[in-house]
């Protein structure tokens, strides 16, 4: 299956960049979402470090405040906050430094207030034991000394953890901007590339449209300027043959009586059509019978109706009935190893119904022909018909340089037939005379009903012998026919040749009912011929003058 057949469930080019840019949307939302996320979170952190920072601070002047109120007063109740402090500052110093992670500056400078402390709380410790040393004025000034230390390193704890906050939210904005920036070079790449697919296949789907319709014409010229249904239905079957490489393409017709499902078409040697094809009704296409496109193949599910024509075969069918205004006048059979694709599928199914109107007319016209034609009565040529096959095999046999027989034939007493037995069996003799003639001539003989009871026979390349021969075979099969209820039939026959006997068709056919007169006028029964031709089967007597 080719870029340009695109199957249910495949995304064309417009529906991958409308995936293309739904995920971008949804990986912008994500990267700001991230970056949102850390932001608040190195907000949080900061604001953690700093509320800790803030307790260590409290925590020393707690401590600060109970040992002054408990050197001042002596009372040991009043050490609470300073013991209190002492266990608050080791708390907030332990969670700042947890949340420090490995920043080392942040942990350098808790290291730095964690020792100022510890050499407060070690003067202080000093001072809770011995009222002097706290009212003395040099251990004093130390803690205070200590105590501004711990103030200033506190307070550029603080201004470390905001200076790593704004540092931090710096980055992951740069951050941001360059995900933002990274995805939608990476998004406008991959859609540049996906609208340079979809341009492509674009230009080759029309292209493809462009042949597909440039055939369709084609098929259109071939149908309207083909001499006939049979040419017709070769031009849709190598049509359908080169839309579908490596297929095989039958068209099926229903013959005139519309009893027989016979192939309009050259089937292959060997092909399994051929043998189902064999005394195959319309019925036994489900195409015709349902008037509905069947496809039968592996891929298909089993189904209750099966088709005798098509059902079972190796590889993939499909059958479109041809149906022109309601009605079904054949179908046409795809085979072929893969799936359709639906550009394929589209294209026979068009085809076919462009085809089917064109068969149908030349159908009609073949049959309207063939009824102009045709005698109704025996199935032979017409006088109209004989005419144009007399000109015709008159010109073939005067660039050939051959002779061409008529044979005059006329039915003894035919008309007490008629007034004896009726009408009716007088059609009778005149059908069976009909399919005697048909039976007894060559393929390439011609055999009309000129009146009545009047029938001709063409005979190209045939001398006098053998016409004279061929009269008498003739003479003797009605001899031999037999019909219920009526008596034997005789034949009367006039021979003539072509250049021997005339120089122009008109004339071979005048020469021809001359000699059948005499025929007539010599007892009937007889066959009758300008040249000196011994005739088996009857007395050789002198030939006559024709009458002029």
């Amino acid at each position: 299956m080719s870029d340009l057949d695109i199957p249910d469930g495949r995304f064309t080019g417009a529906g991958w960049l409308l995936v293309l840019v739904a995920t971008a949307m949804g990986a912008l939302a994500i990267a700001v979402g991230i970056t949102a996320v850390v932001q608040q979170r190195a907000a949080q952190q900061a604001t953690q470090q700093s509320a800790q920072a803030q307790r260590m601070l409290i925590a020393m002047l707690d401590q600060e405040t109970g040992l002054r109120g408990f050197k001042l007063s002596g009372e040991r109740d009043l050490l609470e906050p300073y013991t209190r402090g002492r266990q608050q500052f080791q708390q907030a110093l332990t969670t700042a430094q947890q949340g420090a992670g490995d920043d080392e500056l942040v942990l350098a400078s808790l290291q730095e207030q964690e020792t100022i402390a510890q050499r407060w709380q070690r003067l202080a410790e000093r001072a809770r034991q011995k009222i002097d040393v706290y009212l003395d004025p040099g251990p004093a000034r130390q803690r205070e000394a200590q105590m501004a230390q711990f103030r200033a390193a506190n307070a550029d704890y603080q201004r470390l953890v905001e200076a790593r906050r704004v540092s931090r939210e710096r980055r992951l904005a740069w951050l941001s901007v360059f995900v933002v920036l990274g995805m939608a070079i990476l998004f406008a790449t991959v859609g540049a590339l996906i609208l340079r697919r979809q341009r492509r296949l674009q230009a080759r789907r029309r292209a493809s449209d462009a042949a597909d319709l440039a055939r369709q014409r084609d098929l259109g010229v071939g149908l309207q300027v083909a001499r006939g249904d049979a040419e017709a239905h070769d031009v849709l079957r190598r049509h359908l043959e080169l839309t579908v490489p490596a297929s095989e393409a039958v068209v099926l017709v229903r013959n005139n009586s519309a009893n027989r499902l016979q192939p309009g078409t050259q089937i292959p040697d060997g092909s399994p059509v051929a043998q189902r094809l064999v005394e195959a009704e319309p019925r036994d296409c489900l195409a015709v019978r349902l008037a509905t496109e069947r496809h039968e193949g592996d891929d298909v599910a089993p189904s209750v109706l099966t088709c005798d024509i098509c059902g079972g075969l190796p590889g993939q069918s499909d059958c479109s009935p041809l149906v022109v205004g309601g009605e079904v006048i054949g179908s046409v059979l795809v085979r072929h190893p893969d799936t359709l694709s639906p550009r394929q599928a589209r294209v026979v199914e068009e085809s076919v119904a462009q085809a089917a109107p064109v068969l149908a007319n030349l159908r009609n016209l073949a049959l309207a022909e063939s009824r102009a034609a045709t005698d109704g009565l025996t199935g032979l040529p017409n006088r109209r018909a004989f005419d144009e096959a007399l000109r015709r095999m008159a010109a073939q046999a005067g660039r050939t340089q051959t002779p061409l027989a008529a044979l005059a034939l006329d039915l003894d007493h035919f008309k007490q037939v008629n007034d004896t037995y009726g009408h009716e069996q007088g059609d009778e003799v005149l059908a069976a005379m009909g399919a005697l003639l048909r039976d007894v001539i060559r393929a390439s003989d011609i055999a009309a009903r000129t009146g009545g009871e009047e029938f001709i026979v063409l005979a190209p390349d045939t001398g006098p012998e053998g016409a004279v021969a061929l009269a008498q075979t003739i003479r003797s099969a009605v001899h031999e026919m037999a019909l219920p209820g009526l008596p034997p039939l005789t034949v009367s026959i006039g021979v003539a040749v072509l250049p021997d006997d005339a120089t122009t068709p008109a004339g071979l056919v005048r020469a021809a009912d001359r000699l059948l007169y005499v025929a007539k006028e010599r007892g009937r029964d007889r066959v009758e011929a300008m040249a000196k031709v011994p005739e088996t089967g009857r007395q050789e007597e002198p030939r006559p003058e024709l009458p002029s």
